[in-house]
């Protein structure tokens, strides 16, 4: 008797999304992320985006131990990143942690990218004792989409962003 050989389609594992530093291999991608993040923005794109000032902000997560600085990345591509501070509020020494930057891809929105980083974010401020976090919504971009999600984990909402230009 002969067996019958069968041939099938390799089964496609997905690749693991991985949230890390940024470290000197991804900062190129960190750049274009930041070019994209900046060209959507209908509130900064007036403003000059600096490659130097940029990276040596990000960077700053590596030695200061109140800021936090990292990215989504699945099979060596860049999906987000997230750039928050602990730091005290004005009234009080008490200390909170607020994003200054949170950006996925147009391409990875809606993936788990958004979701592990703001995890990993808590994560972080919470083992440093941080009882309070404020997520913004400062790019003008997707404003009620941004609000549900910021609802799904856990957030309300309890003020507006404006800006005014000369």
């Amino acid at each position: 008797m002969i067996a019958e050989m069968t041939t099938s389609a390799p089964t496609r594992v997905p690749l693991e999304l991985m949230i890390h530093d940024m470290t000197p291999p991804y900062e190129s991608q960190v750049w274009t992320l930041a070019q994209e993040m900046w060209k959507e923005s209908i509130a900064h794109r007036g403003m000059k985006l600096e490659r130097d000032k940029l990276m040596q902000q990000l960077r700053a997560s590596q030695k200061n131990p109140n800021v936090y600085f990292k990215i989504a990345v699945r099979g060596g591509e860049v999906l987000g990143g997230f750039f928050g501070v602990i730091n005290t509020v004005y009234f009080s020494d008490e200390r909170a942690a607020r994003d200054l930057a949170w950006f996925v891809r147009r391409s990875s929105r809606g993936g788990a990218a958004a979701v592990r980083l703001v995890a990993d974010f808590e994560r972080w401020g919470l083992s440093k004792g941080v009882k309070q976090f404020f997520l913004g919504q400062s790019t003008g971009v997707n404003i009620e989409i941004t609000k549900t999600l910021y609802e799904k984990l856990g957030y309300r909402v309890v003020g507006v962003n404006t800006v005014k230009e000369y």
